[in-house]
């Protein structure tokens, strides 16, 4: 007796089924994927976070600075432990927790040279608010969040170059008013600066400080706010926008997507995993949020900006 074959019409059908079937679980093995990449960048700046507060434990509570900017009268060149990455690196053991995978940069040589180390995935809050302070005015745009840039002439133990226009190069703990509601840091790609910088980079004065986000060089690993960023013409920095809802700069300045890096309301924070990011606060712990949240309205509702540590 012949066992029969199969017909062409059945051979169709479970096709048909197969396809279906794999219609339904290759998004779910990809949000799954992403869920788990979420997780390891969740857990690195956790540890990233807990290696800061090992930093200001032997430093009577005074944050690292962001990033050192002086060649000038500091010794400084921009390497060795010019950025935070190096101050704090002996307190985690490893390179690997500034590195997401969700970065295509992370841990990849530079693209200006391996004296500039390695690709990271973070940077730290170096937010600077308004032009300060009265009755005068003149001392510069103060430092809001726990780590500024060492270019500054005030009596904070960093006297760099000395031009007076940021006030202050980094904070002492003591001065948060709210640790658990103040981000330390959060996840800013090398691979989404240098994206930027291919559309933009040549228009602000980028050079190689924009080609992305590197261990050892350059401003990749510092979210500084609208005053230290190009959209204020300061210009050769790279993207520096702290998170602002209420942001119009992608209108004007992008190609009109809100959600546009640097421009849009995300400013230079990556937002890689489903439009949300990771962010580590200074009491220690780390969550996952839409990085526009951290601050919904600067100006109608400045207390919930989460960039600044003083209000």
């Amino acid at each position: 007796m012949h066992r029969k074959a199969f017909t062409l019409i059945e051979l169709l059908v479970v096709i048909a089924i197969i396809a279906i079937l794999a219609a339904i679980l290759f998004p779910v093995f990809a949000q799954a994927k992403l869920a788990a990449k979420k997780t390891a960048a969740l857990s690195g700046v956790k540890q990233l976070d807990l290696a800061i507060i090992m930093y200001t434990g032997d430093t009577d509570g005074q944050f690292p600075l962001g990033f050192e900017g002086s060649s000038q009268d500091s010794g400084h060149t921009w390497v060795g432990t010019d950025l935070w990455a190096q101050r704090v690196q002996p307190y985690t053991k490893s390179i690997g927790v500034f590195e997401a995978s969700a970065d295509s940069f992370a841990g990849q040589a530079p693209l200006v040279g391996t004296w500039a180390g390695v690709g990271i995935s973070f940077g730290v809050n170096s937010y600077y608010g308004n032009w300060c302070c009265s009755p005068n005015w003149n001392s510069g745009f103060q430092l809001r969040g726990p780590m500024g840039v060492g270019n500054n002439s005030y009596p904070d133990g960093h006297n760099d170059e000395g031009n007076g226009w940021l006030m202050n190069s980094s904070l002492n703990e003591s001065a948060l008013t709210q640790p658990a509601a103040t981000i330390l840091a959060a996840q800013k790609n090398g691979a989404d600066i240098a994206q930027w910088n291919t559309a933009y980079g040549s228009k602000w004065g980028c050079s190689f400080n924009c080609q992305g986000n590197w261990s050892n060089f350059a401003m990749g690993g510092t979210i500084g706010g609208p005053n230290i960023d190009v959209t204020n013409n300061v210009g050769g920095w790279g993207p520096q926008a702290i998170p602002n809802a209420k942001s119009t700069f992608y209108s004007s300045m992008g190609n009109g997507n809100p959600l546009q890096y640097e421009f849009g309301v995300n400013g230079a924070v990556s937002a890689s995993y489903s439009g949300q990011s990771v962010f580590a606060y200074v009491d220690g712990h780390a969550k996952s949020l839409i990085p526009s949240t951290t601050n919904p309205d600067p100006v109608n509702q400045p207390q919930n900006n989460q960039w600044d540590g003083l209000r």
